[in-house]
């Protein structure tokens, strides 16, 4: 609707605006240097939803992040330099502005954006896609790890512990595409359990965001611990092997979960062929060819 684009163009505007404003001075190096808070999980579900993700244009959303670095980067004095490349890594005690946790939070995710989007466009399962979009998803995990880093010194308790439920998130995805059920199984299980916490905790409006990602992650838990019971030689439920005959159905899942769904379902619907004997139409039975 017009109004909702309005009020979608004005909070961009106010993002933007909030962005160019100049940072504080430096403090006295001896100063204590006081908590940061951002907004981790509302901030990157807005930009998500606003720039291209809605519609799974995931090139779209890369670039917006792309182009919201570059904003923070001048806005924050975190250039590398015109010409030649000098890399000034972010440290603890550097860290006087939130902005500056965005940075983080932005190379993570255009990086995973870029996975997504490498994954939308290997259809044929390309072996050089599937090693590059590996790659990118594992500079994610790296870049949610740094962030997690300086959120646990820089930040306040609950901004850590949104720190912790996205780099966990991260690091799920990677193991999960690896198919390290365990490992992936473990991260998603911290993402969802903080989650909850959180939305215990927390306002109504915030709340509800918490159990939108706790419900996001729980079918990438349920597909690891059917792998891990698969692989452990044990019998799975009917309701957990069912998991693949409806991937369409899966509401929040995400785009790695659903390749890995597709793939057991072939498998299944492979195994179930070859195992047809007969099959039985109005009550006379017919030999498969």
């Amino acid at each position: 609707p017009p109004r909702s684009r309005t009020r979608i163009r004005v909070r961009a505007m106010a993002e933007d605006q909030e962005e160019d404003a100049p940072m504080q001075d430096a403090q006295d190096p001896e100063e204590e240097l006081p908590e940061l808070s951002l907004d981790i999980i509302d901030l990157i579900k807005t930009a998500q939803a606003q720039h291209g993700l809605r519609h799974g244009d995931y090139g779209r959303y890369r670039s917006y992040c792309s182009r919201r670095l570059h904003r923070l980067r001048r806005v924050t004095g975190c250039t590398h330099g015109k010409g030649r490349y000098v890399k000034r890594p972010l440290e603890p005690e550097s860290v006087r502005d939130a902005r500056q946790l965005m940075l983080p939070l932005f190379c993570a995710e255009r990086a995973w954006a870029f996975a997504m989007q490498l994954k939308r466009e290997n259809t044929q399962q390309e072996a050089r896609p599937h090693y590059h979009l590996l790659a990118r998803l594992a500079k994610a995990a790296e870049w949610s790890a740094k962030l997690a880093a300086l959120c646990a010194e820089r930040a306040d308790q609950r901004t850590d512990l949104e720190a912790k439920a996205y780099s966990a998130f991260m690091h799920g995805n990677v193991a999960l595409e690896r198919e390290n059920w365990a490992p992936a199984l473990a991260s998603f299980k911290s993402t969802a359990t903080i989650c909850t916490e959180l939305a215990r905790v927390t306002m109504a409006e915030q709340a509800a965001l918490y159990k939108q990602v706790a419900a996001e992650v729980e079918p990438s838990i349920r597909f690891c611990s059917y792998n891990l019971r698969r692989l452990g030689g044990e019998e799975v439920s009917d309701e957990t092997d069912a998991m693949g005959d409806d991937v369409d159905g899966l509401a929040g899942a995400s785009d790695i979960l659903r390749s890995k769904l597709e793939q057991v379902l072939a498998e299944t619907r492979a195994k179930q062929a070859e195992s047809l004997t007969e099959v039985v139409v109005l009550g006379a039975p017919i030999l498969p060819p």
